[in-house]
């Protein structure tokens, strides 16, 4: 996930920095390159941890994608496109969109949520002309994570 990766090049650049300032402080002739340097290293380490939580918050509005086990376990239900909206957003190659769903499991009431996907170009085109309805996979304990394979 890209938030795991901006995170922990977060992390290495506050440690690489405290090193650097611990290091170089110590003479008069770096200190001045102690405090400069730490100071680009920490600012980079707030914008790489900036893009942490920005893909975090992206990734857990995503639709969910099931384990093996949680498929097994997982009630069928379908999901019609209620609203679908590309948010110019890329990620990977492929744009975000932000679907307003209604979801109706097989056993139960309908309810709508909505969630962010990266469909393919050909589901793209299906979601622009709207009054799409997929098959879908509902979690049995949180009927707020569902599965779509369709737009995967």
């Amino acid at each position: 996930m890209a938030s795991n990766v901006f995170g922990m090049v977060a992390v290495i650049a506050v440690i690489v920095g405290v090193v650097l300032f611990l290091r170089l402080r110590r003479r008069p002739e770096t200190r001045v390159g102690a405090y400069a340097g730490a100071g680009i290293l920490f600012l980079a380490a707030g914008m790489l941890a900036l893009g942490h939580f920005s893909f975090a918050g992206l990734e857990s509005a995503m639709l969910s994608t099931f384990s093996a086990a949680e498929r097994a376990a997982a009630l069928p239900c379908e999901a019609a496109v209620l609203t679908a909206e590309n948010t110019e957003n890329k990620l990977n190659g492929r744009y975000v969109w932000w679907l307003k769903l209604r979801v109706t499991p097989r056993s139960g009431g309908a309810y709508e949520i909505e969630r962010a996907a990266r469909p393919a170009r050909a589901m793209e085109d299906r979601l622009e002309r709207g009054g799409v309805v997929l098959p879908c996979l509902v979690a049995p304990d949180d009927p707020a994570r569902i599965e779509i394979a369709a737009i995967g």
